[in-house]
C-alpha cells in the first residue's frame, strides 16, 4: 500500500534539468543559459533596456539590444515564461524534439500510473482489501496525464531511445553553458 502512495508522490515531483533553462542567444554568437529561478530573482532589477538575472548571489546584466533571440528546450518552461520573455527578444519556436520528448514522457508516466493503479485494484480485490483505499490515486494521475498527451508527438522503440540519448547530450551541453 505504501508503495502506491510513494510512487504517486514521486511521479508528481519533477526535477528540473538544464533543458528547462531559458537560453538567450546574443548577437555576438554566445548562448547564455539561465534557470527560471535565476531569472525570477533578477527580474525585479530589470528595466526596459536591460535583462538581469541572479546566479550565486551575483547580479548579471545583459543589455536588451545585445539579445538576438530566446530559445526554449522544454515545453513546461515555454508555457510558464514565454509571455514574460517576449518583452526582451524574439522567441524562437519550440523544436520538434522538445515536443516529442514532453509528450512521450508524459504518455509513459501516464501508462506507468495506469498499470500501477490496475495492479493495486487487483491486489485489493484478491488479497488485501485495504489497498483499495489508495488504488484511485495512480488511476486519477493516469487519467489526468493521458488527457494532456498529444499523441501525434509520441515516439516508440528506437525513435524514443534515440531522442532520450539526444536529450541527455543536450542536458550536458546546456549544463556547460549554465556554468560558464
Amino acid at each position: 500500500m505504501s508503495i502506491i502512495v510513494i510512487q504517486a508522490i514521486a511521479s508528481a515531483i519533477s526535477i528540473p534539468t538544464e533543458m528547462d533553462n531559458i537560453n538567450l542567444h546574443l548577437k555576438d554568437g554566445q548562448v547564455v543559459s539561465i534557470t527560471k529561478k535565476e531569472w525570477k530573482r533578477g527580474k525585479r532589477f530589470s528595466d526596459e533596456s536591460t535583462f538581469v538575472y541572479m546566479r550565486d548571489k551575483k547580479l548579471y546584466v545583459i543589455e536588451k539590444e545585445n539579445i538576438e533571440s530566446i530559445r526554449y528546450e522544454s515545453v513546461n518552461t515555454h508555457n510558464k515564461t514565454v509571455d514574460f520573455m517576449e518583452e526582451y527578444a524574439k522567441i524562437q519556436p519550440l523544436k520538434e524534439e522538445a515536443k516529442q520528448y514532453y509528450h512521450t514522457k508524459k504518455h509513459k508516466r501516464g501508462r506507468f500510473s495506469q498499470v500501477l493503479g490496475v495492479g493495486a485494484v487487483c491486489v485489493g480485490a484478491t488479497v488485501a482489501p485495504l489497498v483499495l483505499v489508495v488504488s484511485p490515486i495512480p488511476l486519477v494521475q493516469a487519467v489526468n496525464r493521458l488527457k494532456k498527451v498529444d499523441y501525434q508527438y509520441c515516439l516508440k522503440g528506437k525513435e524514443w531511445k534515440k531522442l532520450k540519448s539526444y536529450h541527455k547530450e543536450q542536458i550536458k551541453y546546456f549544463k556547460e553553458k549554465a556554468t560558464i
